[in-house]
């Protein structure tokens, strides 16, 4: 369990206990939806393949959260009734001989498939991709989102206000 930080003298401390697996076996169906853009495998899996070492690597949340949302009882098949968009670039798994990321194709990579979902559905141009997410671990990630001043005026915060 772990006991909340009181941030006001008269309110009562909240306890939250579980575990991270209470949370992901929650019941979401019905509450959230995420549809998992089906991207060529040059964004993904041919990457993988070409480096295996990226299943053991630290920054291996882009590929364990893809194959999570893709089994995943939020996931829909319906991009209509989607609240999130997940589009599965792995940018951190094109690895040097030593095994560190190669930052420098990622901004590529993201920037080719924002342009072949853009171009191939609605949906993000729509909301300019502001229900749209990548998962980037490494924390470079930030520093090429594509543009970021863009995505910060319309982005995840805004559409997290109007909620």
């Amino acid at each position: 369990t772990f006991d909340a930080v009181q941030l006001h003298q008269n309110q009562p401390t909240e306890r939250i206990s579980g575990s991270a697996g209470d949370v992901l076996e929650d019941d979401p169906v019905g509450r959230l939806k995420v549809f998992v853009y089906e991207l060529p495998s040059k964004y993904n899996k041919k990457i993988l393949q070409k480096d295996p070492r990226c299943l053991a690597h630290m920054f291996a949340a882009e590929i364990f959260m893809h194959r999570f949302l893709i089994s995943s009882a939020v996931r829909t098949l319906n991009p209509e009734e989607a609240d999130w968009f997940y589009t599965p670039v792995y940018t951190t798994c094109d690895l040097t001989p030593n095994g560190l990321p190669l930052p420098f194709k990622s901004p590529r990579m993201m920037r080719s498939a924002i342009q072949l979902i853009s171009s191939n559905w609605p949906y993000w141009n729509r909301t300019e991709g502001a229900d749209h997410f990548f998962v980037v671990p490494h924390d470079f990630g930030a520093c090429f989102h594509y543009q970021e001043e863009k995505a910060i005026e319309r982005g995840i915060l805004p559409l997290l206000q109007r909620a």
